[in-house]
């Protein structure tokens, strides 16, 4: 399928998110730069003037099991995307790299690396530039926010319902869910992807990562203040974690981000009890992505 991602539109900045990003800069101030790319990344990902002229062409067939983005081949404007990419090395603090990392179609291939999310790739970048790994291997998945949530936006009517969609990691772009929610007074339980903000509906006890469904091994931290806050779903199969919110409605995708970070406290929490997140991704995704 060959298509254009988005219709041209406007939209205006969003109060919501500039007020909601002063309040975790109050409280967080140590994550005054990670705080800074989220910001940019969500203004970038609401600019589909710009992103809007990609062209997507998704796979006529896939794996059963393989998200929707596997085999895809999508074009970019190569302008778009340096000056982004360049935005995004500033912001990260590597000034020294960004000509050179920006440049040709270095730019595509750590979009492609971050979308499949080898990270193999993007150290390798790192290494060649003289950048730290960790510090591109942030920047790296910021800068693929913008195309994702358009790829999502595009993809939105292709999505597999509830019931024919079983796996743990992102029907799109294959990552492991960022957080569930609980939404509305029945509580259904939603998986969220915060690359593209995709989410999908599973059942309560599960475990995304190894699908163990027997209530003896689940369970999960939570607060002092009680069960209905946010707490922390985790695998005694596994030793995996998920964090958890109940939500009145489908979050945005920026609350998304945002909450996990608020979240970290209970992260650390699991962290400390032996609990962590699977090293691999969800799906290793085979996408071509060029600068045109």
């Amino acid at each position: 399928m060959l298509r254009s991602l988005a219709k041209r539109r406007h939209v205006a900045p969003n109060p919501q998110l500039a007020q909601r990003i002063i309040e975790v800069r109050t409280r967080n101030p140590e994550a005054e730069r990670w705080l800074g790319l989220v910001e940019a990344a969500f203004a970038e990902s609401d600019r589909d003037v710009a992103w809007g002229d990609a062209v997507l062409t998704i796979a006529p067939e896939r794996p059963v099991r393989a998200p929707i983005l596997h085999q895809s081949h999508i074009a970019v404007r190569r302008r778009t995307l340096q000056s982004w990419f360049r935005r995004v090395l500033e912001l990260a603090l590597v000034d020294h790299a960004a000509r050179a990392l920006a440049r040709g179609d270095e730019a595509a291939r750590l979009l492609e690396a971050a979308v499949c999310q080898d990270d193999d790739r993007v150290d390798a970048m790192a290494q060649s530039a003289g950048v730290d790994t960790a510090t591109l291997r942030v920047a790296a998945q910021i800068v693929a926010i913008p195309l994702l949530q358009t790829c999502r936006r595009a993809l939105a009517e292709q999505l597999p319902a509830a019931a024919a969609w079983w796996e743990g990691y992102c029907p799109v772009c294959g990552a492991w869910p960022a957080l569930a929610e609980f939404r509305g007074l029945e509580r259904k339980r939603w998986l969220r992807c915060s690359r593209c903000a995709t989410g999908w509906e599973v059942q309560w006890l599960r475990c995304p990562y190894c699908d163990e469904t027997d209530h003896t091994s689940l369970g999960y931290l939570a607060p002092e203040e009680g069960e209905t806050t946010r707490k922390v779903e985790v695998c005694d199969r596994c030793k995996g974690y998920v964090k958890a919110e109940p939500t009145v409605r489908s979050l945005e995708p920026w609350e998304i981000v945002l909450d996990d970070l608020a979240m970290v406290p209970l992260e650390v929490a699991a962290l400390d009890r032996g609990y962590h997140r699977p090293q691999r991704p969800g799906f290793m995704l085979q996408s071509t992505i060029v600068a045109a």
